[in-house]
């Protein structure tokens, strides 16, 4: 087995499909990155783009989880539509930053509990990690709560959940 290239995250990869120098044309990670905001896309490609300068090919999907419609109460006619062309809108300006990042990607907007959606979208995919943006300092607002963050690496069955700061570096989340 090569040694990979040093790595700032205390992760092992062996076993979750991260290809070694040999076969990286073969495998490609597969990236899970939730966005809630547009500015969430900057963590997960900036991770992305560090993995690919140590030659390790990558895919990222992007997520946006919208609520699930509620059907018992009254809702407007327009809001629906708003809120499809606010994620429409989300997604096509994440993946233009991708674009430029020259990082190979999907997008996906699926409606329902965060949390589950999530890990089922990255089972589905088959994605090995899921990216989320570390948490912020306290005086500005957190876009994944801890308490989500920690129950997506709980009850993660497939995918690694990582936290990627404002420079790429990942670190595991605390459970």
């Amino acid at each position: 087995m090569h040694a990979a290239p040093p790595h700032p995250q205390p992760q092992n990869h062996a076993g979750h499909g991260v290809p070694g120098p040999d076969d990286a044309a073969q495998k490609v990670l597969l990236l899970l990155v939730p966005i809630k905001q547009v500015e969430d896309i900057v963590f997960g490609a900036r991770y992305a783009r560090r993995l690919q300068e140590w030659g390790i090919s990558v895919k990222v999907n992007l997520l946006h989880v919208t609520p699930a419609s509620s059907h018992s109460g009254v809702v407007g006619i327009g809001d629906s539509s708003k809120s499809e062309a606010a994620a429409a809108q989300l997604m096509q300006e994440a993946g233009l930053y991708l674009s430029r990042s020259h990082i190979e990607f999907s997008t996906f907007i699926s409606s329902g509990d965060v949390a589950f959606t999530i890990l089922d979208t990255a089972e589905l995919l088959g994605c090995h990690e899921v990216i989320l943006p570390a948490p912020k300092p306290r005086h500005w607002p957190r876009r994944f709560s801890g308490d989500l963050a920690r129950k997506l690496a709980r009850d993660s069955r497939s995918s690694i959940v990582l936290q990627a700061n404002q420079d790429g570096v990942s670190s595991p989340v605390p459970v």
